[in-house]
């Protein structure tokens, strides 16, 4: 592991890595980089093949998508998907949506205004997130139960107007609508759960895919199928990861299996615990300990 500021070469590091590996004879495609976005990884294939000629277009440099895509794309057998399978474009995302929102006929998220599909695009966001934490229905809905804002705040506020009125203190129309407005929250929740549901089977049925699915996928089957995973994980022999800091939880789940799957276990990872770049898509500068001090995904 290699932890550095900005500026002071990381990426240069791992590319002179590369370099080095393959001036001593060591085959290209055993080598797997990982990085976080498609102009870094053509960058760093560019500064390879400028370097070292064409034996550098050999070496896998990837997005954490792009590789889980190929995945899909190589294994289509393995995720339920026909060899046509492909990335969901906005437009048919939106589709999809509006047909979700015929069959499901939300009542508690119709929007105030002659558009039922006003909501379409919110939804596709909201799902998008749901699917990035690999909730189960009965965890979703557990949650309903237990977030201390939903249910068990109903509860709370019911007590409460109990002693008030028995105490002859009426005046609690502010913790009524209070109790209204989080039913409201919980059918939205529920309804939002339907709409998921559907526009994931609507999805799969269709042989598409969004960027949630292509980590979620390759990570279930990571995790269901040992021996998918060391088939695809034994293709290489070393494995680079740049700004490591950026990974999100499943991200580092991806780097983790592939670790606990491979038989030399060969790693090198850089970052900067300091510098959070894609905070917004739950980065998480922990992960730099997680790697060394975290179990095998199968403990």
């Amino acid at each position: 592991m290699l932890l550095a500021g900005p500026g002071t070469g990381k990426t240069f590091t791992i590319i002179h890595r590369i370099e080095n590996m393959l001036s001593h004879g060591i085959n290209p495609s055993s080598i797997l980089c990982l990085t976080f976005s498609d102009a870094a990884a053509r960058e760093m294939k560019q500064r390879l093949i400028d370097k070292m000629g064409v034996l550098a277009s050999s070496v896998d440099i990837y997005t954490y998508h792009s590789f889980c895509n190929d995945v899909i794309r190589q294994y289509p057998q393995q995720f339920s998907l026909n060899a046509g399978g492909r990335l969901i474009t906005e437009t048919e995302k939106i589709k999809l949506m509006k047909e979700c929102i015929d069959e499901v006929n939300p009542e508690y998220f119709a929007p105030n205004r002659a558009d039922k599909y006003y909501y379409a695009k919110d939804f596709t966001g909201h799902i998008e997130k749901l699917k990035s934490t690999r909730i189960s229905k009965e965890d979703y809905y557990k949650k309903i139960e237990t977030n201390p804002t939903l249910i068990p705040r109903i509860k709370e506020l019911e007590a409460e107007i109990y002693e008030r009125e028995s105490r002859g203190e009426t005046r609690n129309k502010g913790r009524y609508d209070e109790i209204e407005k989080i039913k409201t929250n919980i059918e939205k929740s529920k309804e939002l759960w339907a709409l998921y549901e559907l526009y994931s089977q609507k999805m799969r049925s269709l042989s598409l895919i969004d960027f949630s699915d292509m980590i979620n996928f390759v990570l279930t089957a990571f995790e269901e199928d040992y021996t998918f995973l060391k088939e695809v994980s034994n293709k290489y022999k070393y494995f680079l990861v740049d700004e490591y800091q950026d990974t999100n939880d499943l991200q580092n789940k991806i780097i983790f299996n592939l670790l606990d799957g491979n038989d030399y276990k060969n790693i090198l990872v850089v970052g900067d615990d300091d510098q959070i770049i894609f905070g917004f898509q739950g980065a998480n500068s922990d992960n730099i300990c997680l790697l060394y001090t975290s179990p095998s995904p199968r403990d």
